[in-house]
């Protein structure tokens, strides 16, 4: 049995990297048709009620597409989950790393105050600005004399700039929300100092940086929170 099911995900496995190109593009339908779903009325109940299926979806089609498995890319992916998820039930209990802040409904089951799914989207989002980074900013610098914790800072930075754009998303679809309904400083600086550690952990991990999907992963993330923030920019205020 245990055969079998090893022989299964393979055979998942090799037909997502072998049909990439078709992946990437549905992802990006995916992202866009959750901004438009999100941002009527008429189907936003539905598409908020789809965003964990969203989420999982996008994280399972990421470890897929990764070329090879390894210990040291387990490793990343459980102590990015642990830190991120853990890291977010210190931040609720105490309010001292993020601010005053609680998670609603939207993202689905809870352990502690926290959804589970909010470990996944600290794998993802840590997966996918680093592998940017270590990638395609190598390239369009023309240099690969960038040292490995100059570009974990870069990635933590950007992290940080993407948490800015999901923020009032984030918000106005109850993922969570911030007490007075104004997001802190405090946010941002924290996000940056516990993204800076699991930055260090992808760059300075050994495990194959191979993964044709994450790139289109990352352009969905900044097109459909960048969007959303411009159709909020220009018809909400």
């Amino acid at each position: 049995m245990k055969a079998k099911i090893t022989f299964l995900l393979e055979s998942i496995r090799f037909f997502v990297q072998d049909n990439i190109n078709f992946f990437n593009g549905l992802i990006l339908v995916m992202y866009f048709a959750g901004l438009l779903g999100l941002w009527f009325e008429s189907t936003r109940a539905l598409f908020e009620m789809a965003t964990p299926f969203n989420l999982i979806t996008s994280i399972i089609l990421l470890f897929l597409a990764q070329r090879k498995y390894s210990p040291s890319f387990w490793i990343f992916v459980s102590m990015t989950f642990l830190v991120g998820f853990f890291i977010e039930v210190i931040g609720v209990k105490t309010e001292a790393i993020f601010g005053t802040y609680n998670y609603g409904k939207t993202l689905g089951f809870k352990v502690l105050e926290v959804p589970l799914l909010i470990g996944i989207n600290w794998i993802m989002i840590t997966f996918i600005v680093n592998y940017f980074i270590s990638t395609y900013f190598s390239f369009f610098i023309f240099t690969s004399k960038i040292t490995l914790f100059f570009k974990a800072i870069l990635s933590a930075v950007l992290m940080v700039m993407i948490d800015y754009l999901i923020e009032p998303v984030a918000i106005k679809h109850d993922f969570w929300s911030w007490a007075g309904d104004v997001v802190p400083l405090q946010n941002y600086i924290g996000w940056f100092l516990v993204a800076l550690p699991l930055c260090m952990l992808f760059q300075y991990s050994r495990f194959e940086k191979i993964n044709k999907f994450a790139y289109y992963l990352l352009l969905a993330q900044l097109l459909f929170f960048g969007g959303y923030n411009l159709l909020m920019y220009f018809f909400e205020h």
